[in-house]
Formats: C-alpha cells, sequence, structure tokens
C-alpha cells in the first residue's frame, strides 16, 4: 500500500512536477508526503572558508538554509492546496542523494517521486545524477518526473 510518499525538492520546474504529481496520488491513496530540501555546501564553502573565513562560511549556509526552508514552505503550499492533508517537511545537509535515501530508509517510505534534473547525457554519464542515483539505490519505488 501508498502510505508515505518522499518527494525531493530543489526549487526546479521538474521538482514541482514531481510534487504536484505526488500530491495526485497522496489525495487518492490518504498517503502521508513528505517534502525534503538538501542543503549541499560542497565547494563554495571551502572556497568561502578560504577567501573569507568561518563568517563566510556560515553567512553562507544561514543563507541557504532561507532559501531551502522558503522552498520547501511553497512546495508544501502547492501540495496542501491539491488537497493533501498530511504533509511533514524537512531540510537536510550534505550530498542529496546520500540524504534522500537514508530520509527514505528510515522514514519506512513507499516511494520517492523526484524531478528529472536536465543536466544532460554527457554529464549524467560522467557525474551521475541525484535522481539516477536515488532510482539505483533505493529500496522502494522510484519515480522520475519530466
Amino acid at each position: 500500500m501508498l502510505k508515505r510518499i518522499l518527494v525531493p525538492i530543489d526549487g526546479s520546474d521538474h521538482a514541482k512536477r514531481a510534487a504536484s504529481f505526488a500530491a495526485d496520488l497522496a489525495f487518492k491513496y490518504h498517503a502521508v508526503i513528505y517534502l525534503i530540501h538538501v542543503l549541499s555546501f560542497g565547494p563554495l564553502s571551502s572556497v568561502a572558508g578560504r577567501s573569507y573565513g568561518g563568517a563566510a562560511i556560515e553567512n553562507l549556509k544561514g543563507v541557504m538554509k532561507k532559501v531551502g526552508d522558503a522552498i520547501v514552505r511553497e512546495a508544501e503550499s502547492e501540495v496542501k492546496k491539491k488537497g493533501v492533508k498530511h504533509v511533514e517537511t524537512s531540510l537536510a545537509e550534505g550530498d542529496p542523494a546520500s540524504e534522500i535515501l537514508d530520509f527514505a530508509k528510515k522514514n519506512g517510505i513507499d516511494m520517492i517521486v523526484m524531478g528529472r534534473r536536465g543536466m544532460g547525457d554527457v554529464g549524467s554519464l560522467f557525474l551521475g545524477s541525484v535522481s539516477h542515483k536515488v532510482s539505483n539505490l533505493a529500496e522502494c519505488i522510484c519515480v522520475t518526473v519530466k
């Protein structure tokens, strides 16, 4: 049965379509939607740290958390407009694919619905995309929305 749907969101059009698709499913099956935004600082924080010190890193993280929170709140509002009554939100920090997979496992997620990123075939061949990694490693159903 479909009771718990995880939707990783990053503010992109693909992620918004994924949230909309997941909302339709959640409404139909009375499922809970979990919205997660993963903050990934990567090379930005090390460049900021070397150039401007620790305060710059903390400022960067603070700004990115505010942006992430806004992305989550916007998606939550849109999902609720579609009639979904049970929505939980979360911000995580780290490697996006790993954080999504960990969240899914810890929370007994039945399905992950995520947007496809427009990285292109060559880029994803060498680097891999978050949606590709998640769909290959998740222990639940994965749906990628274009």
